[in-house]
């Protein structure tokens, strides 16, 4: 490995035949970055690397060269021609203004003593049309990563209320049928009370009744009248009751549709921090392939977490979960456990992952990520049990953003 004081060598990266490998230390990106990398190697227009204990593949295009140890002479040749971009690369950024600077703000109000807390004080809530979750800062310059689900919802989710605005339909319409029966049977009840009324008082102009059964048959007809006015109002009552759940489910179906189309088009998000500063962040990208996007405030330096190299992980080891579950007042909650196992593009913890964690910080006891917290149908089977997607998925999925200056 080079001594960091030592000059470097920018060597074109020409690779002939499908599969080449060099012993490069810095890999430079036709954008100006440089990524430092222990294994670096070319297969036909990608170019692959190694870091944070995965492999990150990027197109050919995009790099403009390797670095490796050469003798000084030479270093010194190339250090002679560094071309002006590589110059200004060594340039310093200009400062930020104290009133953007989070991450000064968020350790003077917060004062973290422990590495769990300095990621506490990392971590933040999302808030969206369909509810909110949780993301963490993963980039100084205002980088932030959460959950698809929490900015775009839930497929699963979408589908359980769905099925339950599906079942509260068919109880309704059970209800409206059970009520148009009742209906119909009081007013028959009603037609015929009247019409023996109506036949009592023929019979007594008649005098075809005598006084004795008049009363005895007015009686009957009276217990009639009061049992029919006491099922008279249960029936106003059930129709009460109807009309309230209707107009209940109506308002329901109308805000989960409503919701979900603002969800469907939402491209910027409140964002709370743990000092309760609220700000807006835009949407970035949203990956095709796991439950991963990526926000970003602009114009601000923020607290960022340091990620795990995967090869220093172990199973056993203590982990925290870091997230806002159940709602607001329980923002920022820390959770702990052990690393349970490695399941494909999974890290199984027994740490509580509850829906708001979504999006949270699973870390080790030095505060550094290990993954994104995340809720999956299996855990509905298994209380207790979650699951973190790699932090290393993170800069494979986002690099072309985490790697910018």
């Amino acid at each position: 490995m080079m001594k960091p004081s030592s000059p470097l060598l920018l060597c074109l990266l020409f690779l002939c035949g499908p599969v080449s490998l060099l012993p490069a230390h810095e890999l430079h990106l036709t954008n100006g970055r440089i990524i430092s990398t222990d294994n670096v190697w070319r297969e036909g227009e990608t170019v692959h690397y190694k870091q944070y204990g995965g492999t990150v593949s990027i197109p050919y295009s995009r790099v403009k060269g390797v670095v490796y140890d050469r003798p000084q002479k030479e270093e010194r040749e190339a250090a002679e021609q560094q071309p002006e971009k590589e110059q200004a690369l060594q340039r310093p950024r200009p400062s930020i203004p104290p009133e953007k600077d989070l991450a000064a703000r968020l350790n003077t109000a917060l004062s973290p003593k422990t590495p769990v807390e300095q990621a506490s004080m990392c971590t933040l809530s999302v808030k969206t049309a369909a509810g909110f979750g949780s993301g963490f800062f993963i980039s100084e310059d205002g980088y932030i990563v959460t959950n698809k689900h929490v900015v775009r919802g839930s497929k699963r989710q979408f589908q359980q209320v769905k099925t339950r605005i599906k079942q509260s339909r068919k109880n309704l319409r059970q209800y409206k049928r059970s009520l148009i029966t009742a209906t119909k049977q009081y007013q028959s009840y009603r037609e015929d009370l009247e019409e023996k009324k109506a036949l009592l008082e023929k019979l007594k102009k008649a005098g075809r009744i005598d006084r004795t059964s008049f009363k005895a048959k007015q009686q009957e007809l009276r217990a009639a009248e009061q049992r029919l006015q006491g099922e008279e109002q249960r029936l106003a009552k059930a129709q009460k009751k109807y009309r309230t759940e209707k107009q209940r489910f109506d308002k329901e179906v109308e805000t989960f549709h409503g919701a979900q189309q603002k969800l469907a088009g939402q491209g910027s998000f409140t964002i709370i921090l743990a000092d309760e500063t609220e700000l807006y962040a835009s949407l970035y990208r949203i990956s095709d392939k796991h439950d991963l996007a990526l926000l970003k405030i602009t114009g601000y330096k923020t607290p960022f977490l340091q990620p795990v190299l995967e090869k220093e992980l172990v199973q056993g080891q203590k982990v925290f979960a870091v997230g806002s579950p159940v709602d607001l007042s329980l923002k920022n909650t820390v959770t702990s456990g052990v690393l349970s196992a490695f399941r494909d593009n999974f890290i199984q913890t027994n740490a509580q992952i509850y829906p708001g964690n979504s999006g949270g910080p699973l870390i080790d006891s030095k505060g550094r990520v290990i993954g994104i917290n995340t809720k999956k149908l299996l855990t509905e089977r298994f209380e207790g049990l979650g699951f973190a997607i790699p932090i290393r998925l993170v800069f494979s999925e986002f690099e072309d953003y985490l790697l910018q200056d």
